[in-house]
Formats: structure tokens, sequence, C-alpha cells
């Protein structure tokens, strides 16, 4: 990881950190390699986002010196209840600083939250082109378990998915 002149910290997302969610979730929009969105989402719906959502399904969020980096989130798999155990990963780092270890480090506190929260596994969907994100998963134990083909369109261009997970050995029981 890179060094900084100030500590990386890796804490819990605050309704007041909704402008620069934003802001970095709307980079992976601009940049077509991060999400299948379209839209831009504005700081009051990244708010509203942060409001609503319950305790089990964290927002961690990387700064240096209130300068936030890049965020993560759990949200739900699956409405029904034999799934309860699993979460659905979706992370985003701030280009400036992309491929100098935030991911990595996101990564680590998001394994960790959801260990304490109980979850037994992880899964996530990482377009097929988004090499830093694929690796991003292998160097912190995630793997690759299949992969949708022509999956949805950006403009014209049809994108494969790949289909990622990580299993939390001490919460399978």
């Amino acid at each position: 990881m890179t060094e900084w002149t100030e500590p990386l910290k890796i804490r819990p997302a605050r309704v007041d950190d909704a402008k620069e969610i934003a802001r970095i979730y709307n980079q992976g929009v601009q940049d077509r390699v991060a999400t299948f969105e379209n839209s831009y989402v504005s700081p009051e719906e990244r708010y509203l986002w942060l409001v609503a959502r319950p305790e089990k399904y964290p927002v961690l969020v990387a700064e240096v010196k209130h300068s936030l980096l890049g965020w993560a989130s759990l949200s739900p798999y699956s409405p029904r209840a034999c799934y309860n155990g699993i979460a659905e990963l979706s992370i985003y780092i701030d280009r400036s600083v992309r491929g100098h270890g935030i991911g990595q480090e996101l990564m680590k506190g998001m394994q960790k939250a959801a260990h304490e929260k109980g979850y037994y596994k992880l899964v996530g969907r990482i377009m097929e082109a988004n090499e830093p994100g694929r690796k991003l998963c292998e160097v912190t134990g995630w793997r690759e378990v299949g992969i949708h083909k022509r999956h949805a369109k950006l403009g014209n261009d049809w994108h494969d998915l790949v289909l990622v997970e990580y299993l939390i050995p001490e919460n399978q029981k």
C-alpha cells in the first residue's frame, strides 16, 4: 500500500459522507468498468440510502485526513430466508488512488464486519473487463465461481459478468 502522510482509516460511513460517496460512485459510472448503471446518483440520494440502511448491511469508508478515498457496502443477496447469511458486496475507489491498496484495506474491513454480523458468505459481481477488481478479489481471498455471458449492455456493447464469492469459515456452522 502507498504510504500516506496520515494513516488510512477504515470506519463506518456517516450520513455526512453522502456527498463523497456519491462522487466516488459517479466516477464508477463514468469509467464504465465498475457498474452497468447509466445514471449518476446525487448526494441527496446517497444521504437517503445511508439513512435507510439497516444495521445488518454496513457501509464502510476509507479516509485519509478527512478525505474519502473509497467506500464499500453490503446489501441483501436475496429476500428468501434461506439466504440470510449471504450478503452482496459493492466497492468503489476514487480513481486518483486506485491500485494503491485502498481497496484491499476496505475489503479486509468489510470481511471483518461481515464476520462480526454473522454472515457465512459474501458474493459479488464484477464486469469481466474490470481486471483491477478481479485482482482485488483474488488477493483478498475471494474466488471466481462463474461467468454470466452477455449479461448486460453498456451503450450498444454486451458485457460478461464474473461472479465471485468469499466464504467466512468461522461462520460456516
